[in-house]
């Protein structure tokens, strides 16, 4: 739905966070479309906005500051740029940074951080032929989300990219069952990777 996001209109631009993340997501629907120069310009804006100290006064129902939440975007857009530029090393480092954010976020729900970005780093690990480590992040995600699809699909495919085909039929099974009623097919836990 990329060009939904490209209709949306820009926030006031008193209005910070919502701005912020108006502009990664602006930016990854380029990266989703592959145009890594209007990615940048979108990084770029989203970098400013970040840097602005007034977020970390502004929270959602006093749980999480709007300045962490920004920092998730910001990690995440600039790894899923270097990862389009074959800086898989730098994209890694960048979603681990962003997993650890993540990861102190006071719990909430729904979350604050609405994707989780191991489904980013899982995608990429298994780009980089770095299966196991996949299958770990994919593993750790869905003992914080139960039955995730997005975690599901990216764990089976791991474990068929390693061979382990009883375990990844079994994960094949869980993930028919929890997308059953998806309103629409996924092929991986990102679209950052494809």
């Amino acid at each position: 739905m990329w060009d939904t996001i490209f209709a949306t209109p820009a926030p006031d631009r008193d209005l910070v966070y919502p701005r912020a993340i108006w502009h990664y997501a602006r930016g990854m629907a380029y990266l989703g479309k592959h145009d890594l120069a209007n990615a940048q310009k979108e990084m770029d804006s989203l970098r400013i906005l970040a840097s602005d100290t007034t977020l970390r006064e502004l929270t959602v129902w006093n749980i999480n500051t709007m300045a962490d939440l920004t920092q998730i975007a910001a990690k995440v857009l600039n790894a899923g740029i270097a990862f389009q530029q074959n800086n898989s090393a730098v994209a890694i480092k960048l979603l681990e940074e962003a997993i650890v954010v993540e990861d102190k976020l006071n719990y909430n729900e729904p979350p604050d951080w609405f994707f989780s970005v191991r489904h980013h780093l899982g995608a990429v690990l298994i780009k980089e032929g770095k299966y196991a480590e996949a299958e770990k992040v994919y593993n750790r995600d869905l003992q914080i989300w139960p039955k995730n699809g997005w975690a599901l699909i990216g764990l089976q495919q791991a474990l068929a990219l390693q061979k382990k085909d009883a375990e990844s039929q079994k994960v094949k099974t869980a993930f028919d069952q929890a997308w059953q009623y998806a309103d629409f097919k996924i092929s991986g836990s990102s679209a950052m990777v494809d």
